[in-house]
């Protein structure tokens, strides 16, 4: 005579089966951690210092590798596609994750349905400057743009770039008419505007910081959404303009959408604790990165919020994707 099994004992053994193994996330992890990196410059040492850490704490190598192709999206898709198991992960920025979106027609990756948002790690300190000849304060460039509409210019990292975006979120809030002119990066907006062929730029404070304190240039203002100790007398936009909020100046770490929810949290936890290193803190500080930290959560909800600040910005500035 066959038996039957019990299911009262079926379920037991399952739940016991769950709670020994969630998801693996009690061995996880077992092997090397790959983690794609989609940017460069000053914030990648940032990120190998992180991995050492992580390394450290973990047990097991942070294998970091650049994939900066495309803007970033050669590495973004990569991750989109890997497994959801904990040992893919992506080191990327707003730029990459959402920008992009908005710019590039059939972006290969949705930046709600294909990443499992982890830590929102850093800003980047991003600041107004102003040839000294300029008006001495946003205010003042406010009234002066007022007065005379499409005359005050401002050089950014091109069209559609996050400092673009603050551009016509300003001539939005404000209803002034500025004349942006974009650039193919950063550093030459800043050589036409020591030159005086410009007026303002838009830029990262690691690039503007060398001329503002040799006097070629001044900070005028902050596009982030709290002060920087370094440069703690400028104000935000914010401060100036109500209603302004920064654009997406982030760098994070995503896994692939579907990632377990205990190895989310270890990893968010291994995260925020790097994070708060005395170490990386100087090395953020001297690279111009605001570290930020928190919950998955949080990080999900910023991401939420940039995308439909960008929807109205898109839309009013009549940027259609290429």
């Amino acid at each position: 005579m066959v038996r039957k099994p019990n299911s009262n004992l079926l379920m037991i053994a399952c739940l016991l089966a769950a709670s020994i193994n969630p998801a693996g996330a009690q061995t996880y992890p077992a092997k090397p951690i790959r983690n794609i990196l989609t940017y460069s410059g000053g914030a990648e040492p940032i990120a190998r210092l992180i991995g050492q850490k992580l390394t450290d704490s973990m047990g097991q190598p942070i294998v970091l590798e650049a994939q900066t192709g495309a803007n970033g999206s050669v590495g973004a898709a990569l991750v989109a596609r890997a497994a959801p198991d904990g040992y893919t992960i992506l080191g990327s920025t707003g730029a990459t994750q959402i920008i992009r979106g908005f710019l590039v027609k059939d972006v290969p990756y949705d930046p709600f349905k294909d990443f499992t948002p982890i830590l929102h790690t850093f800003d980047a300190v991003s600041t107004i400057v102003a040839h000294p000849s300029a008006p001495g304060t946003l205010k003042e460039m406010i009234e002066y743009a007022k007065q005379n509409p499409g005359k005050l210019s401002f050089g950014t990292t091109g069209t559609g770039s996050a400092y673009h975006m603050a551009g016509e979120l300003i001539q939005l809030l404000t209803g002034v008419k500025l004349l942006h002119v974009p650039y193919k990066a950063g550093p030459q907006s800043i050589t036409d505007l020591i030159a005086g062929r410009i007026d303002t730029a838009i830029s990262v404070y690691a690039t503007t910081r060398q001329f503002v304190e040799s006097g070629k240039a001044r900070n005028i203002a902050m596009l982030n959404n709290s002060r920087f100790a370094a440069i703690a007398e400028v104000p935000t936009v914010g401060e100036v303009i109500p209603g302004f909020q920064s654009p997406p100046l982030w760098g994070g770490y995503f896994g692939p959408a579907g990632l377990p929810q205990p190895i989310v949290q270890r990893l968010n936890g291994e995260l925020n604790k790097a994070l708060a290193a005395a170490d990386v803190k100087a090395l953020m500080d001297r690279a111009g990165l605001m570290q930020v930290g928190g919950s998955p959560e949080q990080f999900a909800a910023t991401i939420k919020s940039d995308v439909e600040r960008l929807q109205r910005i898109v839309r009013a500035a009549g940027i259609v994707p290429e």
